[in-house]
C-alpha cells in the first residue's frame, strides 16, 4: 500500500531539518529551545536569517502545516476555526493584565495561585487561559499549576516588538463585519477604501484614515505594526509612532538580497518613504548612498526629526534630504542620475492609480534609471530563472529549495502572516493582493519594463524596472 503524501512530507522534513541542523552548527549557533530563558539569535529582527537557515526553517515550517493538514480530524479543524477569536483575545489578556509581565520575573515558573496573590485575577480562569495560550505555544505547564514563559512569550514582554502587535483596537469587530461585506450589495465590487468591511463595523462612511480624525488613539498602534504608506495618517496629525513592526521585519531581507551597490553612481529617491525609516537602514548600511525621502509636506518634519536621531551620525553632510512630493504629480528628478523606490505603497491603490503613479516615474526615468517595487508577490511565484522582457540575462534571484515539497506549498503553508495581513489590509483599505502577471501588466501599460525579480528573505519581493525607450 502506498502511502504517497505521507511519505513525501515525512522525506521533506527529514530533509529540511537535517539541512536546518548542518546549516545551524555552520554558522556557530546554539541550538533551538522552548525552554530557553533569553530569546534566540534567530528571534532577531534587525540581522537577516543566514540564507541555508531561511530555507530550511521554511520548508520545515511548510512540511509540519501540511501534515497536520493531512493528518488532523475535519471536525477538530473546524471546531478550532469556530473559537479561534479566542487566539487574539487569550493573548491579549495576558499581556493587559500583567500576566506575561509577572512570568517575565520567574524564569523558572510561577504558580497559578501566586498569580492571583500579586494580580488580583482568579486563579481558575488564569489556570484554564494558561493552559490554552500552552496549546498555542505562547507557555509551558512546567508541573501542575505552574507556568513558565518560552522564547515565544518573551517577545511580549513590555518593551518588546511583539506587544505592539497586540494593541490594534477593533479587529473583533471588523472580522465579523466580514461576511456582510462580501454580499453588501453597494461594497461588494467596490475598489473604493470607503467601502470596506471597516466602514460596516465601525458604522461609518470614512475612508480608514479619514476616520481616524476623530480617534487618533487608534493611529499609533495602528502604524506601529502595520507598515503601510504613511503620509495618509501623517496628515491627520499624529506625531507618535511605534516601531512599525512589519516594516522592520522585512528590511533585513531588502537590504541583504538586493545589489545596492549598483545604486551608487545615482541618488534613490524614496517615494512615498513615510518616516524615512528604510532609508535610514540603506544610508547606514551602505555610506556610499545618497537619498530623498518624499513625503506630504506635513511629513517633512517627522521625517527630518527621525533622520536626525537614527542616521548615522559619521554619514557624510546631504547624504539624506526629505521633500514634500506627491507621487501622483510630476516627479522632479529626472535623468539616469536617480533610482526611483517605491516600498509598501502600490498595494494600496487600485490599477488606474497605480498606473498613474509609475507614469509619473517612467517620465522622470532616464535610460539607466532604474525603478524598484518592493511588494509582496501573491499568487505562484517563479521556482525557477525567470525570462524578462527586454533581457535574458536578467534573472529572478531565486534559490533551489532544500524541501522536496514544491515551492508553492512552502510559500502557502510556511508562514501565515503574510496571507492573514493581506487580508486585514483588504479588510480595512481595500488594498490590492497581486500576482506577478498583474504586477507585469500595469508596469507595461506604464510605460516600463521588468529588469529583476528578487526573491527576498522576507515576506515582499523587489521588481526592478526601467522605463521603456522608443
Amino acid at each position: 500500500m502506498s502511502h504517497h503524501e505521507l511519505d513525501a512530507l515525512q522525506a521533506a522534513l527529514n530533509t529540511a531539518l537535517n539541512s536546518l541542523r548542518i546549516a545551524m552548527d555552520r554558522s556557530k549557533l546554539s541550538p533551538l529551545s522552548q525552554h530557553a530563558v533569553d530569546m534566540h539569535p534567530l528571534d532577531s529582527m534587525d540581522h537577516v536569517t543566514p540564507n541555508d537557515i531561511y530555507e530550511a526553517r521554511r520548508a520545515a515550517l511548510a512540511c509540519t502545516t501540511e501534515l497536520k493538514h493531512l493528518l488532523q480530524h475535519p471536525f477538530e479543524k473546524t471546531t478550532e476555526t469556530a473559537l479561534s477569536m479566542y487566539n487574539f483575545v487569550a493573548v491579549q489578556v495576558f499581556i493587559y493584565h500583567g500576566i506575561v509581565d509577572h512570568m517575565g520575573t520567574a524564569p523558572s515558573g510561577i504558580s497559578v495561585d501566586a498569580l492571583q496573590s500579586e494580580l488580583n485575577l482568579d486563579s481558575r480562569k488564569i489556570t484554564t487561559l494558561l493552559r490554552y495560550l500552552s496549546a498555542c505555544g505562547w507557555v509551558r505547564e512546567i508541573q501542575n499549576g505552574v507556568f513558565a514563559l518560552n522564547r515565544s512569550s518573551r517577545f511580549l514582554l513590555r518593551g518588546q516588538r511583539g506587544r505592539a502587535l497586540m494593541t490594534h483596537s477593533n479587529r473583533m469587530k471588523i472580522a465579523e463585519a466580514v461576511p456582510r461585506w462580501f454580499t453588501h450589495p453597494e461594497y461588494k465590487f467596490s475598489q473604493s477604501p470607503s467601502h470596506t468591511a471597516f466602514q460596516l463595523a465601525c458604522n461609518t462612511t470614512k475612508p480608514f484614515f479619514e476616520w481616524l480624525k476623530d480617534n487618533k488613539d487608534v493611529l499609533g498602534p495602528f502604524v506601529a505594526n502595520v507598515d503601510v504608506n504613511l503620509s495618509s495618517a501623517l496628515r491627520l496629525g499624529c506625531t507618535t509612532y511605534g516601531p512599525q513592526a512589519f516594516g522592520e521585519y522585512a528590511t533585513p531581507g531588502i537590504l541583504s538580497d538586493y545589489p545596492w551597490e549598483t545604486c551608487m553612481g545615482s541618488t534613490i529617491v524614496d517615494c512615498g518613504g513615510g518616516n524615512g525609516n528604510l532609508a535610514i537602514s540603506l544610508a547606514n548600511r551602505f555610506p556610499g548612498l545618497r537619498l530623498i525621502v518624499q513625503e506630504r509636506e506635513e511629513m517633512v518634519v517627522i521625517a527630518e526629526a527621525n533622520i536626525k536621531a537614527h542616521l548615522n551620525p559619521n554619514s557624510a553632510d546631504g547624504t539624506m534630504v526629505v521633500e514634500a512630493h506627491d507621487f501622483f504629480t510630476s516627479q522632479p528628478h529626472v535623468g539616469d542620475n536617480y533610482t526611483f523606490m517605491l516600498r509598501h505603497v502600490l498595494h494600496n491603490w487600485p490599477e488606474a492609480q497605480v498606473v498613474n503613479i509609475l507614469e509619473n516615474l517612467a517620465a522622470a526615468a532616464g535610460p539607466k534609471s532604474k525603478i524598484l517595487i518592493i511588494e509582496r508577490v501573491s499568487g505562484h511565484f517563479p521556482v525557477t530563472h525567470v525570462q524578462l522582457e527586454n533581457n535574458a540575462g536578467n534573472t529572478a534571484d531565486v534559490t533551489t529549495p532544500v524541501s522536496l515539497v514544491g515551492e508553492q506549498t512552502i510559500l502557502n503553508s510556511s508562514s501565515l502572516m503574510p496571507h492573514a495581513l493581506t487580508l486585514h489590509l483588504l479588510c480595512i483599505l481595500n488594498a490590492h493582493e497581486r500576482t506577478l502577471d498583474q504586477w507585469r501588466d500595469m508596469i507595461v501599460q506604464a510605460g516600463l519594463v521588468i529588469t529583476g525579480l528578487y526573491k527576498l528573505r522576507a515576506h515582499v519581493s523587489i521588481l526592478e524596472c526601467r522605463a521603456i525607450q522608443t
